[in-house]
């Protein structure tokens, strides 16, 4: 529950930095069918939280990763996909303090297992992100995506 929380603040923290627009501003633009999946370093991360967020004042979209590292962007209805656009994509997911400190970073395996645990405790004051810093900022994350209003937008990260 406290994981729910924290990520959904996280989450909402991004929506709120990136300008979002709230649904009473005007009208629901089109919104595209858009997927994809996230690993971190070659494993797939479960329960990560994915955000879109707008470079071309579109509204954010965002989704959090199944047990295969799969997610479906949600902008206005779950799953309804992400508006025409380029995004910065944000990629967080936390755990304990503690369990972070037990992962050595050079062992992908444990990082890849500490990434996929669902630690409910782990998102109080002491929790911490599982992964790199710099995608959990879209000023600093290095992955981009551009949604087009034809064709597939499926959107497949390695996080190393």
């Amino acid at each position: 529950m406290h994981c729910r929380f924290f990520s959904s603040a996280v989450l909402a923290c991004c929506v709120i930095l990136t300008g979002c627009r709230d649904s009473g501003s005007g009208p629901q633009v089109a919104v595209y069918s858009a997927s994809g999946s996230v690993k971190l370093f070659g494993a797939p991360i479960a329960g990560a939280t994915i955000a879109f967020a707008p470079q071309d004042g579109q509204p954010t979209a965002f989704g959090t990763t199944d047990g295969q590292g799969r997610f479906t962007l949600t902008t206005y209805d779950f799953q309804d996909g992400a508006a025409a656009g380029k995004f910065k994509v944000v990629v967080s997911k936390t755990a304990s303090a503690a369990a972070k400190t037990a992962i050595d970073p050079a062992n992908h395996e444990a990082a890849e297992a500490a990434a996929n645990s669902h630690d409910a405790e782990g998102a109080g004051a002491d929790a911490a992100n599982l992964v790199p810093p710099q995608y959990a900022s879209a000023s600093d994350s290095p992955l981009i995506a551009e949604v087009k209003s034809s064709g597939e937008n499926v959107f497949n990260f390695d996080l190393k």
